[in-house]
């Protein structure tokens, strides 16, 4: 056992790992704790290892489901054998799988960002706020059925209606992909945020992204799509 590097299996694990100091400090992250911190903040996470760490010295695995962004898992591991570190292991949800056959009716190849930027210009007509977009347009073009996503876009658009400005941004999440048909693509996160958000017709925009096979993530002030990349 003293020959096996564990040190690489950690660093490797597609879960999240954390080691705080006992004053909330980072002390280690794996690669992909790395990439969840540009998702939350070490107070938080800290917070959350304290307020599930068992009473004496071990491990406390508790299941309940808990976000950051579009990072989604379904329980944490504390664990910790002295007073000077404490560790953090979060457990990511499954891997999103879509069998449905009929999922390419009516979808056709299109630019994600060219078609996003259009229902950005329509909704400008009427909003008064300010608009920031920031994408990454290296997104390879993709599936999507155009008419459906963008009467998906318009509904969202409209719950900042009444803000002063608003931040849009889309990219490729890393560290994680969605099997379709047993073939497995890239997810778009598309993240619609401002100081406020209008909540009252979220059951119809989340059975209206269901539909186009979209998770979405509501927020108290943004409304985050995760979009397969079916190509």
């Amino acid at each position: 056992m003293s020959s096996i590097n564990f040190k690489f299996f950690i660093e490797n694990d597609s879960n999240p790992f954390v080691i705080f100091s006992n004053t909330g400090k980072l002390k280690y992250l794996n690669t992909s704790a790395e990439i969840l911190m540009g998702s939350c903040n070490t107070k938080e996470l800290f917070e959350i290892t304290l307020s599930h760490a068992p009473q004496n010295f071990g491990y406390k695995k508790t299941v309940f489901d808990l976000s950051f962004g579009s990072f989604e898992f379904y329980g944490i591991n504390v664990l910790y054998e002295n007073e000077d570190f404490i560790g953090l292991h979060l457990y990511n949800k499954p891997m999103a799988k879509v069998d449905d056959s009929s999922l390419l009716n009516g979808y056709i190849l299109t630019n994600l960002n060219l078609l996003l930027q259009a229902n950005i210009e329509l909704f400008d007509i009427n909003y008064k706020g300010k608009i920031k977009l920031l994408t990454d347009y290296d997104i390879p073009p993709l599936q999507i059925h155009q008419n459906n996503f963008s009467m998906l876009l318009r509904k969202i658009f409209s719950q900042f209606i009444k803000t002063t400005h608003i931040e849009i941004s889309m990219k490729i999440k890393l560290g994680e992909r969605v099997v379709v048909k047993d073939k497995r693509f890239h997810i778009i996160v598309l993240k619609i945020q401002s100081n406020i958000r209008e909540k009252s017709e979220d059951k119809e925009i989340e059975l209206l992204a269901l539909k186009n096979h979209i998770n979405i993530h509501f927020k108290e002030s943004a409304t985050i799509l995760e979009i397969p990349a079916i190509v």
